[in-house]
């Protein structure tokens, strides 16, 4: 750097001059440089360039759909144990399942916020004292432990109902009080199957006629032989889940088994926490913001961004009807105790059929020959102690045969279900409804699709590499929304079929043909909603490397929202 010196052609320059010239240079170059070295460099705030890759594009879209999706899916606790690789395997197929049919995961988390909803209510309402024995009831006798049976208690006179009142509230003492309210949490853990007995060395009950000519001579008692069952033992690790019903007639009759665990116990067993969820869904947000900010501004959307932004919506909505049930629990929790064990023997007893019902119903004569230090007569035993406890009628006791109260699996797990396999039981969940709720769930199967597809009618006007493709789109995307509307419509004209042809038997060959069509078509739509999905998330990749410039301009608005990148 130096400061130029103009010498003049026409004037003769003295060399004592020149060089008093070229020092007065040198000195205001030192000026300058000294003027630099003191002051601090300017303040300077460079913005980010205004636009963005087709690679950013494509990871954005990929991350954000599925790091929601893979958090989302709050799957149940399985039914049998799952380690290492096992467990992932079964996040994987879930999150396939989701990846597909985000707006049918959000009717299942629906379905059992409900649930979860009036076992809450169906609690409030049953947290009550205890029931005693009815003074006057089937039902009423001693327990087996208070003492040896004698004529007053086959006759079920007051005084022995009254001692046997004495010993239960003994028992009750020992317990620890309700002090915990059941809340979602409670009832969503016990949907998911987080409560069950831990079974060792446990009774098995089976039938009489499946027993072994080697196992004929074994010692029973006359009274469960005569019911046609017999008990044996079986030295296995088993774990028994308690199914919703099971959950409700405990919270009625044995409701500090369930109820009294607190909140956080449970959701320290989740892997997420409030506010994990809530960052997620902060994410989650910021994409949608951002894809109405390219909107405002009048930037165009890729298809890429048009199926995260329907997924991200199903996503939030299931985010919010599962936001407090507890994520990826392993491990159920165990009820253990001798209240336990007598609670799981009768709900077995009772949901395994007639026979042992009629065991339980005939009770007050078997009573005697039951022998309460006798092991293998353990079970029945135990199921009387409970049944006495609760009090039940003999209407009310018929009424839990065959109600799946509980299910015994074995704790080791062999395999994982296959994604078809998965992903027809998870149909089959999604679709067996309660009465109760039956046309609520009706209009979500219907308006859903509508809604998921509606997302995708914003790229009905977007830059296409073909018109063929631009009209495939848009019939995927109507196709998609208007699937519900035509299943509910097959099956009306099912339905009304059927009455035609109870009422009219002459019209009854012409019914059973066009119902037989329609019928066939209930199971071809599905696939073809799974081909529509498909071919969207296909051509939108596709459509990703045939962007007009404008997609790759990064709109203001979304750029001030806070959001992880």
């Amino acid at each position: 750097m130096g400061v130029p010196v103009r010498l003049s052609t026409d004037t003769p320059i003295s060399p004592l001059s020149n060089t008093l010239r070229l020092s007065k240079a040198i000195g205001s170059i030192g000026e300058i440089g000294s003027l630099s070295s003191q002051t601090s460099p300017p303040y300077v705030w460079e913005s980010s360039p205004m636009k963005r890759g087709t690679y950013q594009i494509l990871s954005l879209c990929a991350s954000t759909t599925v790091i929601c999706i893979w958090s989302a899916v709050h799957r149940n606790i399985p039914p049998k144990r799952l380690t290492g690789l096992r467990s992932y395997a079964m996040q994987v197929a879930w999150v396939f399942v989701a990846f597909f049919l985000p707006e049918f995961m959000f009717v299942y988390a629906l379905r059992q916020f409900i649930d979860a909803r009036r076992l809450v209510k169906k609690f409030s309402r049953s947290r009550t004292p205890p029931k005693t024995p009815r003074k006057k009831g089937w039902f009423a006798f001693p327990r087996e432990d208070e003492g040896n049976l004698g004529d007053s208690e086959l006759t079920g006179n007051l005084e022995a109902q009254d001692s046997h009142e004495q010993g239960t509230s003994s028992r009750n003492e020992i317990l620890r009080p309700q002090s915990q309210p059941f809340t979602l949490v409670h009832a969503f853990y016990s949907l998911m199957g987080g409560y069950a007995f831990d079974v060792t060395a446990f009774d098995v009950i089976r039938p009489l006629e499946n027993i072994d000519d080697d196992e004929a001579d074994v010692d029973v008692n006359t009274a469960l032989l005569r019911n046609g069952y017999y008990i044996d033992q079986k030295q296995t690790r088993t774990r028994a889940i308690i199914s919703p019903n099971g959950v409700r007639f405990l919270m009625e009759h044995e409701p500090d088994l369930t109820a009294d665990f607190s909140p956080s116990s449970i959701t320290a067993r989740s892997k997420s926490n409030g506010l994990s969820k809530a960052f997620l869904a902060l994410q989650v947000t910021w994409f949608c913001v951002s894809c109405v900010s390219r909107l405002a501004s009048h930037l165009p959307l890729t298809l890429l961004e048009v199926i995260t932004a329907a997924h991200g919506l199903c996503t939030l909505a299931t985010y919010a009807a599962w936001w407090h049930k507890p994520l990826n629990v392993e491990e159920p929790t165990f009820l253990m105790g001798e209240r336990a064990r007598e609670a799981f023997a009768f709900l077995r007893m009772a949901s395994s059929g007639t026979g042992l019902i009629s065991s339980l119903i005939e009770a007050p004569w078997t009573a005697p020959l039951l022998d309460g230090n006798s092991e293998s007569h353990s079970e029945l035993a135990l199921a009387l102690r409970a049944a006495a406890r609760y009090g039940l009628s003999e209407a009310e006791l018929k009424s839990l045969q065959n109600s799946d109260l509980t299910k015994d699996i074995e704790t080791e797990s062999d395999s994982v279900d296959t994604v078809i396999n998965l992903s027809v039981k998870f149909v089959s969940v999604v679709m067996d409804f309660d009465d109760g709720g039956n046309n609520l769930f009706t209009v979500f199967i219907v308006i859903m699709p509508a809604v998921y597809g509606s997302v995708h009618l914003l790229g009905w006007n977007i830059q296409f590499p073909t018109l063929v493709e631009r009209s495939l789109w848009r019939v995927v995307t109507v196709a998609i929304c208007s699937s519900g509307v035509l299943l509910s419509i097959i099956g009306l004209c099912c339905n009304a079929l059927s009455n035609v042809k109870l009422r009219a038997r002459r019209l009854n060959n012409l019914c059973t043909s066009i119902s037989d069509f329609l019928f066939v078509w209930l199971f071809i739509i599905p696939f073809l909603y799974l081909f529509s999905t498909s071919y969207l998330l296909v051509e939108s990749i596709r459509q990703l490397f045939y962007l007009p410039p404008e997609a790759f301009v990064i709109a203001s608005l979304s750029s001030y929202f806070p959001h992880f990148s």
